[in-house]
């Protein structure tokens, strides 16, 4: 149970806030917002999880999707971001049938232009049609693969996609550090690497790839090390990285 004093606050908190548009250094005339959470607000992501609690037990109570452990889970909830899931098109399409019937009755817009659907189909699966589903009066689009919280998501579940966006990002910060901070001491270094290029985003989601993609991805990370410590290409990057307190390649994967 929530006070009362807290729902006041809140509901005088949305009631009287007002926005204004920055275009350069002007600034538009104050205007109330009716609608949605306080951007980069601290309750914001709670608030927001309140409203859209109920349409998690809504499809609860479809008591069809997908069963790990004899556990239904059909959708996953992540902020503003919904996926859903089923094995079969028939109930899929009745999952989002809910979800529009929730949003119609709870002021909640979905951008059909950001809604994709995905098939991931047995290796024994004969047809290779896509399934037609409809959010409201819009078709959903069919992909191969799409980013979804800054994870590449392939239908034939390889991380191969996934681990080149990686390679990519190690070179570019390779290459930015180094034109930016190749005069800084060898501390600063230290912790600029750390900060930049141990972070592998999503990295422990990684099981289906290739050798030779993991390969690249070393050589990439070890390059960005090279570069900004201006090491000769004949140099031992895992003694250097092992002197600086910089976790190697082997060793940040295992992490």
């Amino acid at each position: 149970m929530v006070r009362m004093c807290f729902v006041r606050l809140l509901k005088q908190w949305y009631k009287e806030q007002t926005m204004q548009i920055k275009w350069g250094k002007h600034f538009s005339k104050p205007f109330h917002v009716s609608n949605g959470v306080e951007h980069r607000g601290a309750v914001s992501p709670f608030l927001f999880a309140v409203y859209l609690d109920d349409l998690s037990n809504e499809l609860k109570n479809i008591k069809e999707g997908c069963y790990i452990a004899e556990v239904l889970l059909n959708h996953l909830m992540f902020a503003d971001d919904i996926c859903v899931f089923s094995p079969s098109v028939r109930w899929l399409q009745k999952t989002l049938d809910v979800c529009q019937v929730y949003a119609e009755s709870h002021g909640i817009i979905f951008n059909c232009n950001k809604t994709v659907c995905m098939t991931y189909k047995a290796k024994s699966a004969k047809s290779t049609d896509t399934p037609l589903l409809k959010l409201g009066c819009q078709y959903v689009k069919s992909v191969d693969q799409h980013k979804y919280l800054g994870i590449i998501l392939d239908n034939e579940l390889s991380d191969d996609k996934d681990i080149q966006k990686q390679l990519r990002y190690q070179y570019c910060a390779a290459n930015k550090l180094r034109s930016s901070f190749s005069r800084c001491t060898n501390a600063v270094k230290n912790v600029l690497c750390r900060s930049f290029c141990t972070p592998i985003y999503a990295s422990q989601l990684w099981c289906n790839f290739r050798k030779s993609f993991m390969q690249s991805l070393r050589v990439a990370y070890n390059f960005g090390f090279r570069a900004l410590c201006n090491l000769p290409w004949w140099a031992s990057v895992r003694s250097h990285q092992v002197r600086c307190n910089i976790p190697t390649f082997v060793a940040l994967l295992r992490k």
